[in-house]
């Protein structure tokens, strides 16, 4: 069995996946059994034991799936609960997961903080293993209502976790210590020192001491976090084998110095580092480093051979048998998927005998190799500079940052401030790394966005990282390797071409909420037009209600969306006018692709957010022109005709939007931006005889808009509206539904239905929604 426990762990992996993913994976493990045939020798109880592993982890997942359902009913209002860890309360929100105790479930909290006192009482009295009974209502968490959009319920579903519970009140004085269990004393303790090291470190060194000590990466600044991913070195953030080997091999290394012996530091050390994982966070990472040295500490003495993959694949084993949904997490994919590629290539790299700069060069390929299909298809995009950014921090976090944060912690446990010109010279030199990394991170070569990738792509992937490993392997010099690169890079280039050069086109109307964001795609690369971004009106507030992030569709839905079609340049961002619902995230959009050109109404006065927007066009060297009615472009099948405004003086903001027509897919369409009942009494006049098949209609189906005169002269078969759910406004509103529906046009609304895609090739295609 030496060595061929990797092939226990694929089988094991497939049959989880066919019983809660794809019955498809039952005919790769298929192909899978046969490679392994014809390359190993295995035998007849080997062969046996391996389709034992698939039918017992299928059978698993379908326990699984059978037994994962809510013991909550929906209409439950009474509810008794346990506060579990890392709650968040940020501005006047408060969010964290609980437990109900009666059911023994978990929910997600979320309360409206009332006062400031009530927030600073919260900050000083909660913790976990507290219990409170208090009233609210649950709701279902939110789907994926963009295509490639992250599907909220389904996450929580993999964690077991079924409903919203929002808190009407949270009485403090009801509210007592219940749980005071080992786990709850960590996960306490844990919370004392990141308040300990967030209240006592400056301001560089406490964000990254939390994040590498305690596993907690909220503290990092947002901008600091983006450039750390842009460079592809954000797994230096979370704790992993690397950071759990150097505080196993430095605490082993403190017992021997001051007289334990070795038999008992390994004693200590399997007793402690299951601790350590829940003051960690308990990341899968954290969970795979701890479980494969506490199995390598504990049988080493019985099995001194035993291979490092084969302590990887029983941990992988163990891992999915207990917890078989974290099969779904991101963390737990890289964090085996990488470490089993490291492991795999260690002979080659030994064989070759190079350089440590070498070294750190190779090991940087491999995981990025390894990672490549997982960030791709989770991420849509993956760090172009992430080798070059892996050699300069991975010896600075392993020799100098990480054994420094930790002996800076326990040395300000036991000295206090005195320890003030080590934490200064350290909070120096960790501030120009930051500054350093995003001005790396600035480059615009730093990253490749391609989109997310076929699952055919993703095979393909796959299969060139292990082909380029096999060749390397035999292979000489840096030719060759060069040479063998270009498999990985002709994958690379099928996926690109499928994404740009693609011969279909579409038109999204994005949800955002309640806004506007419409994105359309020609055919053949021919061009990529973005009609509003959405955005989110801002209300006064509180300094401490005030949220360390403020939402803003433009960052959060319709950046990633574009992101998830390969999309890195817009040829013309059409901003209709100047309200925050239309315009309110194009300053995310302008700052993350590269916008030719940005369109604008003419108009007589700007509001504050055009004003800004023209700010940065400035500064970035972006075009940006304004228009009116008359203005046009096109490309061979596709022709956009600017309809208005009219004059540069309309009666409101809403009368003075570009009103866009254009011959798309086969169809007309008129996109109206908030156009209302005076300006559609001016495009009556103004074009007596145009008509249109699909209508955007105007200001989220306000009663003010598509008045039956402007049904009755444009005559659509199809109306779009983009409205938020539930909003203030009423949007859309009875009656414009009801006339929509008197001449016969059908409807597809955001709210209702999500994103609405309209894919063409030539003059045909279909209408499809995200939900049903």
């Amino acid at each position: 069995m030496r060595g061929k426990w990797i092939y226990f762990a694929i089988a094991s992996v497939s049959g989880l996946l066919s019983s809660l993913f794809s019955s498809v994976f039952i005919f790769l493990h298929i192909i899978f059994l046969l490679f392994i045939i014809r390359i190993q020798r295995l035998s007849y109880k080997q062969f046996f034991f391996l389709c034992l592993c698939f039918l017992a982890f299928f059978i698993r997942g379908e326990l699984a799936e059978r037994f994962n359902i809510s013991k909550i009913a929906s209409e439950t209002n009474q509810f008794h609960i346990l506060f579990l860890r890392d709650w968040d309360i940020n501005g006047d929100l408060l969010t964290t997961e609980v437990k109900e105790v009666r059911a023994g479930e978990k929910l997600i909290l979320r309360y409206k903080i009332k006062s400031m006192e009530e927030k600073r009482l919260l900050n000083e009295r909660l913790s976990a293993g507290v219990g409170c009974s208090l009233k609210g209502s649950l709701a279902e968490p939110a789907v994926a209502t963009n295509p490639n959009g992250f599907h909220y319920r389904n996450f929580l579903y993999h964690k077991q976790t079924y409903w919203i519970l929002t808190a009407d009140e949270l009485s403090l004085q009801q509210c007592k210590k219940e749980d005071s269990s080992l786990v709850t004393f960590f996960q306490n303790l844990r919370s004392k020192g990141i308040d300990y090291l967030r209240t006592n470190f400056p301001s560089h060194t406490a964000p990254l001491a939390v994040a590498l000590i305690f596993g907690d990466r909220g503290l990092i600044d947002e901008s600091s976090l983006l450039a750390y991913e842009r460079l592809g070195i954000v797994h230096l953030l979370a704790i992993s084998g690397l950071h759990v080997g150097l505080l196993t091999g430095m605490l082993f290394y403190l017992g021997i110095r001051i007289g334990i012996t070795r038999e008992s530091m390994i004693h200590f050390l399997v007793v402690f580092l299951p601790c350590y994982a829940i003051l960690a966070g308990a990341a899968p990472s954290v969970v795979r480093a701890v479980l494969m040295l506490v199995l390598v500490l504990a049988i080493r003495k019985y099995i001194p051979s035993i291979l490092t993959q084969d302590v990887l694949s029983f941990v992988l084993i163990l891992y999915i048998l207990f917890t078989p949904y974290i099969i779904f997490h991101v963390g737990f994919q890289l964090s085996f998927v990488v470490t089993y590629f490291l492991i795999l290539s260690t002979p080659i790299l030994l064989k070759k005998e190079m350089h440590p700069m070498k070294t750190i060069f190779f090991t940087s390929v491999v995981c990025q190799l390894a990672s490549v299909p997982i960030l791709f298809y989770y991420f849509f995009e993956v760090s172009i500079i992430s080798i070059l950014a892996n050699i300069l921090y991975i010896p600075l976090f392993s020799v100098i940052i990480l054994p420094s944060l930790l002996i800076l912690f326990l040395l300000h446990l036991l000295f206090g401030s005195h320890v003030f010109i080590l934490l200064t010279i350290i909070n120096t030199l960790l501030g120009w790394l930051d500054d350093f990394g995003k001005v790396m991170a600035d480059l615009p070569f730093a990253v490749l966005t391609l989109g997310r990738p076929h699952p055919i792509i993703v095979m393909l992937y796959i299969a060139a990282a292990i082909l380029f490993f096999i060749l390397w392997e035999k292979c000489e010099g840096k030719r060759k390797f060069i040479k063998y690169s270009f498999i990985p890079g002709f994958v690379v280039v099928i996926h690109y071409v499928s994404q740009v050069y693609t011969p279909y086109g579409e038109i999204t109307f994005i949800d955002v909420g309640q806004g506007d964001s419409i994105f359309i795609k020609l055919p053949y690369n021919q061009g990529n037009y973005l009609i509003d971004t959405g955005g989110s009106l801002a209300f006064p507030l509180e300094v401490w209600q005030q949220r360390k992030k403020k939402f803003d569709p433009g960052a959060e839905i319709v950046m990633p969306f574009l992101k998830s079609k390969g999309v890195t340049t817009i040829d013309k961002l059409i901003l209709t006018h100047g309200d925050a619902d239309h315009i309110g995230g194009a300053e995310a959009i302008v700052k993350a692709f590269h916008v030719k050109e940005i369109v604008m109404p003419i108009t007589a006065e700007l509001s504050q957010l055009e004003k800004e927007l023209m700010r940065i066009a400035l500064e970035k060297g972006i075009p940006l022109r304004t228009i009116g009615a008359g203005e046009s472009w096109g490309f061979r099948e596709a022709q956009f005709v600017a309809l208005m405004p009219i004059v540069a003086q309309a009666e409101s903001k809403n009368d003075g939007s570009i009103v866009l027509f254009a011959k798309i897919g086969g169809f007309r369409w008129l996109f109206t931006g908030d156009l209302e009942k005076v300006g559609e009494e001016q495009f009556i006049k103004k074009y007596p005889h145009l008509t249109a098949d699909i209508l955007k209609v105007g200001h989220h189906g306000s009663k003010t808009s598509s008045t039956e005169a402007f049904l009755e002269h444009i005559q659509p078969s199809v109306g779009v509206i983009s409205a938020g759910r539930k909003n203030r406004y009423g949007h859309p509103h009875s009656e414009v539904l009801d006339r929509l529906d008197q001449f016969d046009v059908m409807i597809y609304r955001t709210d209702l239905h999500g994103a609405i895609t309209y894919k063409f090739s030539g003059k045909t295609g279909t209408f499809s929604a995200v939900l049903p």
